[in-house]
């Protein structure tokens, strides 16, 4: 295969996961605005409080996608799986974009709204294991690692594309126009990414998945399997923590909590998610020459779990968009050193025919209990102990779980991949 056709097919199988992200992105820098649109409530926390809510609720519906979604990935083949997610996704971004206002429908507003982020999170449920897999299945062994880290890569180019239109929308438009339909123009531009996705996915060659697609109860190796997937359950959490709490909820932070001007905290998205874009490709091909995933993957999670409580002291005592940017900027490459490798690392711990499965479950329980409660816990946190500093704990407790993990998993970096 050659290297032009590598790159399609990576393309190809991230761009359903830089939807995703990208609607999570404006979902999150629009919140307040959502809260007051959706959930109108007399104090402004609240409302947006009821936003957050509604963000987590669509990872309710994942582990139920990584199921449904990731086993039919392994029995009818990864294009199938990954043409379905992205229509799947497509439509809820259209819903929410399009969705009128408490003020036009009443109480239908916001189930429509929750409606749309059920859809999406079964879809992305699925999404995951399925494009990981192929990302890993897909090239030569010596690149495992830094094709396996664009599936990270992708989600700091999504965010940088959601956090860069909504903060070129909040310098262009008025508050008032962005508070009455500005905030709609990012999802109905997401849904144009469906089309273009569809088309590169059934462009995927892939071999036709062997008949074997269950681990018997008489496998050998189906303890380890198991063993595994809760190993990538624990493993995902504390990085997916800190992914929800940097990239999504800071914007948020810095206005509430900081006293950062709107148009101004969006820049702190931007910043965060250019260092994932940046950096996690340049881990994985690390790794790839290393040949050796923990090292790095143990290394940046250690440095993480350091720097949190001084960089958000430094943020609270010092609030200003300089301060902010500097102390994320020096979390993200401690977070994506710890978080590339290891997108790698967990699925080469599973064979071919059993691989999208299992990745995409986990991947799913752990991002719907940890990933996407982690900004209505912060804020949450924050509100009951009035501490400012609450997310840093929090986060740095979900890490510390997610390095014992991850310590735990074989070195699989010169592996050869099980077929």
């Amino acid at each position: 295969m050659s290297a032009s056709q590598q790159r399609k097919i990576v393309f190809a199988a991230v761009i359903g996961n830089l939807l995703e992200f990208f609607d999570f992105t404006v979902y999150s820098y629009f919140a307040l605005t959502i809260g007051k649109q959706f959930f109108p409530a007399d104090d402004p926390i609240t409302s947006s409080l009821l936003a957050f809510a509604v963000f987590a609720v669509g990872f309710v519906m994942r582990p139920l996608g990584g199921i449904v979604l990731g086993r039919y990935a392994d029995r009818a083949g990864r294009k199938p799986a990954l043409t379905l997610t992205i229509l799947l996704m497509a439509i809820g971004s259209a819903a929410i974009g399009l969705a009128p206002t408490y003020a036009q429908i009443g109480l239908a507003a916001p189930l429509l709204i929750v409606s749309a982020r059920l859809l999406q999170g079964f879809a992305q449920g699925g999404e995951f294991g399925a494009a990981t897999a192929t990302l890993l299945e897909v090239g030569g062994a010596k690149s495992r690692g830094f094709r396996a880290s664009w599936q990270l890569a992708s989600q700091g180019a999504a965010a940088l594309l959601g956090s860069g239109l909504a903060a070129s929308l909040g310098f262009l438009l008025s508050d008032d126009t962005m508070h009455s339909w500005g905030w709609r123009i990012p999802f109905l531009l997401g849904t144009l990414i469906a089309p273009v996705g569809i088309y590169l996915r059934r462009h995927i060659q892939e071999e036709p998945p062997k008949a074997k697609t269950v681990a018997g109860r008489d496998d050998p190796r189906r303890g380890l399997y198991v063993r595994n997937w809760f190993l990538t359950i624990f493993s995902i959490a504390g990085m997916s923590v800190s992914t929800y709490v940097m990239m999504y909820y800071m914007p948020t932070y810095c206005i509430q909590y900081l006293g950062l001007p709107p148009k101004m905290s969006m820049l702190a998205g931007v910043a965060a998610s250019t260092i994932s874009l940046v950096m996690c490709p340049v881990y994985g091909m690390w790794s790839d020459k290393m040949g050796k995933r923990k090292p790095l993957t143990m290394l940046g999670r250690v440095a993480l779990i350091v720097l949190l409580y001084p960089a958000f002291w430094v943020m609270t005592h010092y609030p200003s968009l300089p301060v902010v940017l500097a102390a994320l900027i020096v979390l993200m490459f401690c977070y994506t050193m710890g978080s590339a490798p290891a997108y790698a690392l967990m699925p080469e711990n599973f064979p071919k025919h059993l691989r999208a499965g299992y990745m995409s479950s986990a991947y799913a329980i752990s991002v719907s209990v940890f990933g996407g409660t982690a900004q209505l816990v912060a804020g949450w946190l924050i509100r009951v102990t009035g501490n400012k500093m609450a997310p840093a704990w929090y986060m740095i407790a979900c890490v510390v779980v997610s390095l014992i993990a991850v310590s735990m998993f074989e070195e699989t970096g010169s592996k050869v991949l099980d077929e």
